[in-house]
C-alpha cells in the first residue's frame, strides 16, 4: 500500500466518521424538533379549543348546531394535529380529517420509526364538553406527525446531501494536494536510480514545498560530495600509480648503479684473490670486498626502510615511535619537539599501527619541509573507544582549502578511513597547525 492511498484512506476514514456523526446528529436533531412542534401545537389546539367552549357554553349556540357544532370539517388543512368529537357513547360526530401529506410515502420507514419513537410518550388531550351541567361528549386533540416527519425527512436529506457533497469534495480535494505533495518523489526515486547507475552528475531541482526542498539540497549536497570524493579517490590512485612506478624506478636505478657496481666490485676482487698467490694482495681484496658488503648492507637498509618501516616488525609500536621522534630530533636539532603518550597504549592491530605512524611520518615531514615550526608537540592518546594522535605546531600554518587536495594530506586522509578514522585539520596562515586522528579500536565505530 503506497505512501498516498494510505494518506487518502485516512482522510476517507476520518471524514466518514464526521459524516456519521453528522448523520447521528442531525436525525436526533430531527427527532426533537419533531416533538417540540406537535408539542407546541396540542398546546396551542388545547388553549383555542377551551376558548371556544367557553364561548359555546355562554351563547347557549351548541344546541342549533348539533350536526358539526365545532366545524372541525374547516380545519381540515390544520398539521400536526388529528381534533375529533365524540359523544357520550364514543361515536364520532366530525373530525378536521386530516389529508394525507404529499411527500410522507417516499419517507423512509427507518426515519419515520425513528421520529415515532421520540412521540410514543406524548399523551392524547381530551376535553369534555358541557352544556349547563350535562356533559355532551369529549374534544379529543391526538398528534399527527406525518406532515411534520415529511418535512424533517426532507431537511435532514438536504443536510445529508450537503455534508456528503462536502465529503466527496474534501476527499477529492485532499487526493489532488497530496498527489501534488508526492509529486517530487518520482523525480527523488529516478535520481537515485541515476545515482546509483554512476550518473553522478545527477541533480534535483530545489522543490516549492519546503520539506522536500530540504531533501532537494541535501540530496544534491551529497551528489556532489561524492562526485568530488570519486574525483578525488581518481586523482590520488593516479598519484599512487605514478608514485609507485617512479619509485620502482628509482629502487631498479640503485640496484643497477649501487649493488650491481659493488657486486661487480666484489667479483673482480674475489677473481684476484682466487688467481693470486701473494698473501698481502689476497688480504687487501677481502678487505676492499668486506667494505663494499658493509656499504651494501647500509644501501639495503635505506631501502627497506622507504619499504616499510622496521621498528614496527623488529621494537614494539610505542617504541617504534619513540625512535622515529628521537630520529628526528637529531636532524632537527633547532626545532624542539615534545612527545607524550597518555594512559596505557597496548595496540595489536598492524593496519592502525601503520596508520598511525605514517600520519605522524608525515606530519614531521611536512613540519621540517614547509612549516618553520621552532615547537612541536606530539600526543598520543588511548580512550576506551578510541586511539588519537595529535600533532601541532608552531610554524607558518598553511590555507586549509588549497592544500586540502594535496597529495600528502589527501594520502593521510585515505589512511584514516581506511580503518575507519577521522582526521581533524585546524590550520590558518600564519597561525600554526593542527592535525588530529581519531580511529576506533576493533569492534568500535566513531
Amino acid at each position: 500500500m503506497n505512501l498516498r492511498f494510505r494518506l487518502n484512506l485516512i482522510v476517507t476514514l476520518v471524514l466518514l466518521i464526521i459524516l456519521t456523526i453528522s448523520a447521528i446528529q442531525a436525525v436526533s436533531n430531527a427527532r426533537q424538533n419533531v416533538r417540540a412542534e406537535l408539542e407546541s401545537a396540542m398546546v396551542f389546539a388545547m388553549h383555542m379549543l377551551a376558548a371556544e367552549l367557553r364561548h359555546i357554553h355562554q351563547s347557549g349556540e351548541f344546541e342549533q348546531q348539533q350536526s358539526a357544532p365545532f366545524k372541525l370539517d374547516q380545519l381540515a388543512n390544520v398539521r400536526h394535529l388529528q381534533i375529533a368529537f365524540y359523544d357520550l357513547e364514543n361515536n364520532l360526530i366530525e373530525s378536521n380529517e386530516v389529508t394525507a401529506q404529499q411527500g410522507i410515502e417516499t419517507t423512509p420507514d427507518w426515519f419515520k420509526e425513528l421520529m415515532y419513537t421520540a412521540l410514543q410518550d406524548i399523551p392524547t388531550k381530551r376535553l369534555p364538553v358541557y352544556t349547563d351541567t350535562i356533559k355532551l361528549g369529549e374534544l379529543v386533540v391526538s398528534p399527527e406527525p406525518n406532515s411534520e416527519i415529511s418535512e424533517a425527512w426532507h431537511e435532514t436529506k438536504m443536510l445529508l446531501a450537503m455534508i456528503s457533497l462536502v465529503f466527496l469534495a474534501v476527499n477529492i480535494m485532499v487526493y489532488l494536494a497530496v498527489t501534488h505533495a508526492l509529486r517530487p518523489i518520482s523525480h527523488i526515486t529516478k535520481a537515485l536510480s541515476d545515482i546509483e547507475s554512476g550518473q553522478l552528475e545527477t541533480r534535483l531541482p530545489i522543490f516549492k514545498l519546503p520539506e522536500m526542498a530540504s531533501i532537494s539540497q541535501k540530496f544534491n549536497t551529497m551528489a556532489a560530495t561524492m562526485q568530488n570524493s570519486i574525483r578525488n579517490n581518481q586523482r590520488l590512485t593516479q598519484r599512487m600509480i605514478r608514485l609507485q612506478e617512479t619509485e620502482r624506478k628509482s629502487l631498479a636505478q640503485e640496484l643497477h648503479d649501487e649493488i650491481g657496481q659493488h657486486l661487480t666490485a666484489i667479483h673482480v676482487d674475489a677473481s684476484v684473490i682466487k688467481q693470486s698467490t701473494d698473501l698481502t694482495s689476497s688480504i687487501k681484496s677481502a678487505q676492499a670486498i668486506d667494505e663494499v658488503a658493509c656499504h651494501m648492507m647500509v644501501i639495503l637498509r635505506s631501502m627497506l626502510k622507504r619499504l616499510r618501516p622496521g621498528g614496527l616488525d623488529e621494537l614494539s609500536f610505542v617504541d617504534a615511535l619513540q625512535e622515529l621522534v628521537n630520529s628526528w630530533r637529531q636532524r632537527h636539532t633547532g626545532t624542539d619537539l615534545s612527545y607524550q603518550i597518555q594512559n596505557k597504549f597496548c595496540l595489536d592491530d598492524e593496519a592502525i599501527q601503520l596508520t598511525l605512524y605514517r600520519v605522524l611520518q608525515e606530519c614531521l615531514t611536512n613540519i621540517s619541509r614547509h612549516a618553520k615550526a621552532t615547537h612541536v608537540s606530539v600526543k598520543l592518546t588511548a580512550s576506551n573507544a578510541t586511539y588519537s594522535l595529535e600533532v601541532t605546531d608552531n610554524g607558518k600554518g598553511f590555507d586549509l582549502l588549497q592544500q586540502r587536495s594535496s597529495f600528502g594530506i589527501s594520502g593521510m586522509q585515505q589512511r584514516v578511513e581506511s580503518v575507519n578514522g577521522q582526521m581533524d585539520i585546524d590550520a590558518k596562515p600564519g597561525e600554526g597547525a593542527t592535525i588530529k586522528v581519531n580511529i576506533p579500536k576493533p569492534g568500535e565505530f566513531l
